[in-house]
């Protein structure tokens, strides 16, 4: 199965541009994520994490982003399947409060982007005005660059709100874990139609991964976004590590339609 990484939200009050704190039911999606494995971070070690709120309807979903620009966010094209508005929160490690609220005023997803195997899983979120970035809490991720390559065994920082164990509630606190990458070869060996515009990272023996809530985040090595957190099969699951998609494979349509 997939793991669509959305968390829904049922919020019983209004929804303020500000903090939520609503009393509220939680329910998972088709599948999971959130960061297990890890620990909590803050918003200075990985400051070009964004948290996005999503509406569909009367219900309400996170997903993590990536700043790469003062109006782009970069993030996962299933987050934003049928939604109706988003709101992005930056330069806080509490989803909920601190840093900065901006309204989406456009979103896109990849035009090759494929919603029943998760090809070319990104999207690019344009926000009403320029993000205040002042390189401590907030600053602009570097991509990796066009037809790069994701080496086996490269170690990934991957960091979101997401849940901590399978099935679980989402985080209101900032979460990272490191997790290596496979070559092309080996992920195949666990996700059979895994194709050039996507990688695996995550230890075979499990416990280490993303999880609900965590999709579109950002997967990264040094300064340098490498992927974006796509799907998976629950979370940390033995010989199940999870799917990111390849920044490389899709840096020319990131950089074009962001203006870059």
């Amino acid at each position: 199965m997939e793991k669509l990484y959305l968390f829904i939200v049922f919020l019983s009050c209004a929804l303020l541009l500000k903090d939520v704190t609503c009393t509220d039911s939680e329910a998972l999606s088709k599948d999971e994520e959130k960061i297990v494995g890890g620990e909590e971070i803050s918003i200075n070690k990985v400051p070009y994490q964004a948290y996005l709120l999503l509406q569909k309807g009367n219900e309400y979903f996170q997903c993590g982003g990536s700043i790469i620009s003062k109006r782009h966010i970069l993030t996962a094209a299933h987050c934003i399947e049928g939604i109706s508005k988003v709101t992005v929160r930056i330069g806080s490690s509490n989803s909920n409060k601190g840093g900065t609220v901006y309204t989406a005023k456009s979103k896109v997803a990849h035009p090759k982007y494929n919603s029943k195997t998760k090809n070319n899983d990104f999207a690019i979120v344009t926000v009403n005005k320029d993000m205040a970035i002042d390189g401590k809490t907030t600053k602009i991720i570097t991509l990796a660059k066009e037809g790069s390559s994701v080496p086996d065994k490269t170690k990934l920082l991957v960091s979101g709100w997401g849940a901590t164990s399978e099935g679980g509630s989402s985080s209101t606190t900032l979460r990272a874990v490191h997790v290596q990458a496979h070559s092309d070869d080996e992920c195949k060996k666990y996700f059979r139609s895994l194709t050039s515009n996507m990688f695996c990272a995550g230890p075979p023996e499990g416990g280490k991964d993303s999880c609900q809530g965590d999709s579109g985040g950002p997967a990264v090595k040094g300064n340098v976004q490498l992927g974006v957190v796509s799907f998976g099969v629950g979370c940390a699951r033995k010989n199940n590590p999870g799917i990111y998609a390849k920044v490389s494979a899709a840096a020319k349509w990131i950089k074009s339609t962001a203006g870059l």
